[in-house]
């Protein structure tokens, strides 16, 4: 990163600092002001893709919710050409092998068993059409460890290099660990070519069992894992998803392991109103209320409520020093795409020189500008 100091004349304020730094990555995104990557049409998502990166946010992977079956599989052929022209960084599937009990805004409906031989040939058919010139589109997929079948999932991911990612997950810290274990082994490289590729855990703490003094759960097991390097974990950095004291806390134990990600979806940085996340309706709450969105007739929490370069700015306000928060958001999070995917470009940020923070609104420049 580089800064450019401001100046100003005597008896004046002084001027912005500008600060360069990489470009933002994003792993966990469903779309953005009123787009849902899964079922939009493309110009759609190549519009909302250009408006991110226009906030510095020039690499994103386009996660996708649990859907139907066929509906998922046709998303995957939809984006897959997108990941192919440098568009999107990736895909990231969100299911549809999660608990029932931990599936959050996930439909229920539309969860599979891995035990199904059905559901196996579908993750052979969606792999399939994952394929593209420059190697996988899919780069992650969320899943439940505890369930039976997971093993043959994690197996089917790896050998596609695709990095099964535990979430929306009721396992016990005995099931996580050893799924951890199966994962992360040594001389188990889960990406061989590449053993930076290692797995993000999906949203730590949210859609997965909590921490209790008495029944600590898989949580510090996570965080050992993360901070030996075995692993990597996502964070929602938005006020409302984790504490932002807690996130400060966990920047500073294993500063190389945290992902910060948006989550965001359609109703992030959109008018208050109803938009989709797949076939899940959501509500997103006057703008100026900052709250995040929700389900539709419930309190569930349904995405982020900011994009990233808003989560970067909520990191730089709550104390997270400057080096650390741009690493959770851009080179940590850049560790889930292939190698040849990696390159973000330059982000010059303006910065206000009372509080050092990022000002709100675009950057000044992108350099180079990635899309086509």
């Amino acid at each position: 990163m580089m800064r450019t100091p401001g100046s100003s004349e005597p008896g004046r304020p002084p001027l912005p600092d500008r600060l360069r730094t990489p470009g933002l990555v994003d792993q966990h995104c469903h779309g953005f002001a009123g787009v849902d990557f899964s079922t939009a049409p493309v110009h759609s998502v190549r519009d909302a893709v250009r408006e991110l990166s226009l906030n510095g946010v020039t690499r994103v992977v386009a996660s996708l919710p649990t859907l139907p079956g066929h509906e998922m599989l046709a998303a995957v052929r939809r984006l897959a050409p997108l990941v192919e022209d440098g568009t999107l960084a990736g895909l990231h599937l969100e299911g549809p092998f999660l608990a029932h009990s931990r599936c959050g805004a996930q439909s229920p409906a539309d969860l599979q068993d891995p035990a199904d031989p059905a559901s196996r040939r579908w993750l052979s058919e969606v792999l399939e059409a994952g394929r593209c010139a420059g190697g996988q589109a899919i780069v992650a997929m969320t899943y439940a460890p505890e369930l039976d079948g997971a093993e043959a999932v994690e197996a089917a991911l790896t050998a596609h290099g695709v990095l099964p990612c535990p979430g929306h997950t009721d396992a016990t810290a005995a099931q996580l660990g050893a799924a951890v274990d199966r994962l992360t082994a040594p001389g188990r490289a889960l990406t061989p070519a590449d053993p930076a590729r290692t797995p993000a855990v999906t949203h730590l703490f949210n859609a997965m069992r909590g921490f209790h003094h008495r029944e600590p759960g898989p949580v510090p097991l996570l965080l050992r894992a993360a901070a030996e390097g075995r692993l990597r974990v996502e964070l929602i950095a938005d006020g409302h998803h984790v504490d932002p004291g807690l996130v400060v806390d966990l920047l500073a134990l294993a500063p190389a392991a945290v992902c910060v990600v948006s989550d965001a979806s359609a109703a992030t940085g959109a008018p208050e109103g109803t938009y989709t996340l797949g076939r899940m309706g959501i509500q997103a709450g006057p703008p100026a209320a900052g709250d995040a969105p929700r389900l539709a007739g419930n309190s569930t929490l349904a995405s982020g409520s900011v994009p990233l370069d808003g989560a970067l700015r909520n990191l730089l306000r709550w104390g997270v020093p400057l080096r650390a928060a741009l690493a959770a958001v851009s080179t940590t999070p850049a560790r889930t795409l292939p190698a040849h995917r990696r390159d973000t470009g330059w982000v010059e940020w303006v910065t206000d020189p009372e509080t050092g923070t990022i000002a709100p609104g675009r950057p000044a420049v992108v350099v180079p500008p990635l899309l086509p």
